[in-house]
């Protein structure tokens, strides 16, 4: 019983390994916006997660939330298959085939005005999904949690000093091919600044939670151990890396990417100030005043920081206003478009076809919107009421999530600041850039986001590793 039991986990462990293996191989190709890439990376995660849904079962302690998010795989996914099938009546379909019967003849009526489009669009919602749920059935205790995010926050580090030396030495390159946009920005593996600096400030707030915990360790460590100076090599290491985070997300020029960092920040980098505690010998609680002074160095340290290194993407803020940037012009358009179809969407993948005669030839004749720069806007077009339905019941378990971890967690409590902070990063971005329907990025938050759900709900399964370990060391 026993050999069966550390096999279980020697296997659990491999399938860890190869699950962030896979994330950040998705993650790496441009975010696998290109086919061949998507394709893989679909193939390669669906794979993984039916072997391990078959091997492991469902998750023990987050079982609910795995029964919740899985249900809305199959809602949306449904859905949208849905909006793609001909409809034996019109009464639901886009008045648009109604237009193409009487032009050209066409017999055909769908909700979706691009059936092929809407249907290749099932598999860009699902992949998201369906690394969450493989996270959720590999996380099964805050190790194996811990280790996802170690190894998310150490290839974002890599990948931001990749970013910086391939801006400093080769600015017209981007990997391996030349860049045509945005020459004057950090952009890292992706193609553009925007999801770069999503991906850069969540990597950053990655490197914040590594650095304070080797920083943790080092201090708790005896002294004259042979350890001790591994974990201070360690935590330089760490410290190198949470700077390279930084500078690059500074050097993208993303105004939005770096607001909504500077809130998480604000969030998350108080909280670990107050909840500093040293070594374990430090065991006396702080007094009242000496917290609140923490905090409020905390948030100075913040805004210092703002001021002294954003400062090429405020002078874009000055340069360019709100009421001179395109993506705030076509807002009434896109309005008008949803108000238009709010029941059923016009199909997911078509917003560049739909928007359109929406408009506003004030806004100028140049530049091709095929995305709504925002995320909730472009999928209430798409999904029609169920997105917004979807939205909120997500936002829901993510809340109430959060909530259990902080009453219910002491020593991993920082995880569960770093899972609200982070969220609320990318939820800000997503209301004016398209980060989360770049298929890498969305790969690599759900894979985040699933291990943060683990350590809040979750609770270590120490009898099993405690036996992995000792027949490790035998």
């Amino acid at each position: 019983m026993l050999s069966n039991l550390i096999n279980r986990l020697a296997l659990r462990e491999v399938f860890l390994s190869v699950f962030i293996g896979l994330v950040i191989l998705i993650l790496i190709p441009f975010g696998s916006v290109t086919p061949f890439a998507f394709a893989f990376a679909a193939i390669g995660m669906f794979a993984l997660a039916i072997i391990s849904a078959l091997l492991f079962g469902e998750p023990r302690q987050s079982r609910w939330v795995f029964g919740i998010v899985l249900f809305l795989l199959v809602v949306l996914t449904g859905w949208t298959f849905v909006q793609t099938i001909e409809l034996p009546s019109n009464w639901l379909a886009n008045p648009a085939w109604d237009a193409a019967r009487d032009l050209a003849d066409v017999q055909y009526a769908a909700i979706s005005v691009e059936p092929a489009d809407t249907f290749a669009s099932i598999l860009w919602v699902a992949l998201p999904f369906v690394t969450f749920l493989t996270g959720l059935l590999l996380c099964d205790t805050d190790q194996r949690a811990r280790k996802v995010l170690a190894g998310l926050g150490l290839s974002a580090g890599i990948i931001a000093v990749f970013g910086l030396l391939q801006f400093l030495l080769f600015p017209n390159i981007l990997i391996v091919v030349e860049k045509h946009a945005y020459l004057d920005s950090l952009t890292a593996v992706f193609v553009n600044r925007n999801t770069a600096a999503t991906f850069l400030g969540l990597g950053t707030l990655l490197m914040l939670t590594l650095v304070r915990d080797v920083a943790r360790a080092y201090s708790n460590y005896p002294p004259g151990e042979p350890g001790r100076n591994a974990l201070l090599l360690r935590s330089w290491i760490y410290i190198l890396l949470l700077c390279a985070c930084f500078t690059a997300l500074m050097l993208s020029r993303s105004r939005a990417g770096i607001f909504a960092t500077f809130v998480a920040a604000l969030i998350y980098f108080p909280w670990l100030v107050i909840n500093w505690k040293g070594s374990r010998r430090q065991l006396r609680p702080a007094p009242r005043w000496r917290s609140m002074l923490k905090l409020l160095s905390a948030i100075a340290f913040i805004v210092v920081l703002l001021m002294m290194f954003a400062g090429q993407a405020i002078l874009r803020a000055q340069e360019r206003r709100l009421e001179d940037d395109d993506r705030f012009c076509i807002l009434p358009g896109i309005w008008r478009a949803i108000s238009d179809h709010w029941w059923t969407g016009t199909g997911l993948g078509t917003f560049r076809t739909v928007f359109s005669p929406y408009r506003d030839p004030a806004c100028g004749i140049f530049g091709i919107f095929d995305r709504a720069h925002n995320f909730y806007l472009e999928g209430f077009l798409g999904l029609g009421i169920l997105f917004p339905i979807t939205a909120v019941l997500t936002f829901s378990v993510l809340a109430r999530v959060f909530w259990r971890g902080l009453a219910q967690r002491r020593r991993l409590r920082h995880y569960v600041v770093l899972g609200l902070a982070a969220t609320v990063l990318v939820a800000l971005h997503a209301a004016v850039d398209f980060s989360l329907q770049i298929p890498g990025f969305a790969v690599f938050y759900s894979a985040f986001l699933s291990a943060v759900v683990a350590i809040s709900l979750g609770r270590s399964n120490g009898e099993a590793d405690t036996a992995y370990e000792r027949l490790l060391t035998t």
